[in-house]
């Protein structure tokens, strides 16, 4: 963007659009505003000022300014650098009564759709706030690159969030597959998607309807999906810890797999997967080998295969790759198909959080059967969003900044450089999320709040 250039989503101070605001709710009978997560309880939505279920609540930002990834400046919507206070202040009163007319007039028409519950989500309330230049969500730091080139932009998060959504296949439980690739659109949150090539019958045709529309999804939304393989088979092919694919089997097989695997799913999405997610989340140095030799990036397996095997809890370099093990499955029990709790849910992630430590959820779409799951993946992305300094990634994205050293370990958290060449930075992503609510809610097609 040239400079002194920016759209009305900008940041004043260098013209990024990379701007987020933070997410809370307000329960208006008793003018508690919390995060959102203080609000969400196994029983309901309740207050916890007053302690009563809410039906008058709100999703808001009041109080709360906008922040730039990039620079780090924070600001009310509409502010410029060189505003005068006192204008700043009558501006914001006439923007605030606009917003809350269309506020009104969208929830008139939205109580006569199909909106589950009585609790309006309001999207962005802009103030006129003056605050110090450190960023709410994110601290920038400008830092050399590794090569010494150039300076570039780097932003400490507390944690680094990654979606993992495995055994995506052809003719199976479609609808389901669908409805939950729309949480991730709906909540600009990225996900990696492990497709499994070759499962039963069934095996990945470049022209059949399932790779059709994994090419279209990948071409409207480029940012948010990542198609990773999911092995080939998903066949139990030894006891190698409790069962594998790969671990355990000859080397000579597990690179034919592999290979086999590889052609078919960039037959089917017309590219070189580069991320790899074992079936049953396990493997071994020999499949880590064959892996960096067909210039794979990364493997995700299971946190609790990494501790047993490698002896590593976090991200890793091993065997010519980077390993990004997973934290948490939202099944309970697989018997039954009982997930977790919210609570639950939301205490894993915030240990990881409180940690500083990078958080891969898994879950697998054919268990989300039903609307109420769904909603369970979506208010864990609302806790998750209402926490400052969390960024979304893919399994790849994060593997291949981590391997570029423009993604380190902080005393605190994760450092993330952002370069010319990144398609679409990780803050970026965290300010769509917010921007998404707002969009949905003057649509009229938002789902009812959670």
């Amino acid at each position: 963007m040239p400079d002194g250039a920016q759209t009305d989503d900008a940041c004043p101070n260098c013209g990024s659009p990379a701007v987020r605001p933070l997410r809370a709710m307000e329960h208006e009978s008793c003018g508690a505003i919390k995060p959102v997560s203080a609000f969400v309880t196994d029983d309901g939505v309740v207050c916890p000022e007053c302690e009563t279920a809410c039906e008058d609540v709100e999703y808001v930002a009041r109080g709360s300014p906008s922040t730039c990834a990039k620079c780090g400046y924070n600001f009310a919507g509409g502010e410029r650098p060189d505003a005068e206070d006192a204008g700043e202040a009558d501006g914001t009163d006439d923007r605030l009564a606009s917003v809350r007319d269309r506020i009104a007039a969208a929830d008139q028409s939205a109580r006569q759709s199909r909106w589950p519950r009585r609790v309006l989500v309001v999207a962005v309330l802009f103030l006129a706030v003056s605050v110090s230049a450190v960023g709410v969500f994110g601290t920038a730091a400008v830092t050399d690159r590794a090569d010494g080139s150039a300076n570039s932009t780097a932003t400490d998060y507390r944690t680094i969030v990654v979606f993992r959504n495995d055994d995506v296949q052809p003719n199976y439980r479609s609808d389901q597959m669908r409805a939950v690739d729309r949480v991730f659109v709906e909540e600009g949150v990225p996900v990696t998607q492990g497709v499994v090539p070759a499962i039963g019958d069934e095996r990945l045709d470049p022209e059949g309807e399932f790779c059709r529309y994994l090419r279209t999804q990948m071409r409207q939304h480029p940012n948010t999906f990542e198609y990773a393989l999911h092995g080939y088979t998903h066949e139990r092919r030894s006891e190698f810890h409790g069962g594998s694919e790969f671990g355990g089997v000859a080397p000579d097989r597990q690179r034919e797999l592999l290979a086999e695997g590889t052609r078919a799913l960039e037959s089917c999405v017309d590219r070189t997967p580069a991320t790899f997610v074992p079936p049953f989340d396990t493997y071994d140095d020999e499949t880590a080998s064959a892996l960096a030799a067909r210039n794979y990036t990364v493997v995700s397996g299971g946190g609790w295969f990494a501790a047993e095997y490698y002896d590593e809890t976090g991200p890793f370099e091993d065997g010519g790759v980077v390993h990004l093990p997973n934290a948490q499955s939202f099944v309970k029990n697989w018997t039954t198909n009982e997930f977790h709790d919210q609570r639950h849910l939301e205490r894993q992630f915030d240990e990881a959080y409180r940690n500083g430590e990078v958080y891969v959820q898994m879950l697998h779409y054919p268990t989300f059967t039903d609307e109420a799951k769904r909603d369970r993946l979506r208010g864990l992305i609302h806790h998750m969003q209402s926490k400052e300094d969390v960024a979304f990634m893919t399994v790849g994205e994060f593997a291949r900044k981590y391997r570029d050293g423009r993604l380190t370990r902080t005393a605190e958290g994760w450092r993330v450089e952002a370069t010319g060449d990144d398609s679409e930075p990780a803050s970026q992503r965290v300010a769509d999320a917010g921007r998404h609510l707002w969009e949905r809610l003057t649509s009229h097609s938002m789902p009812g709040a959670r």
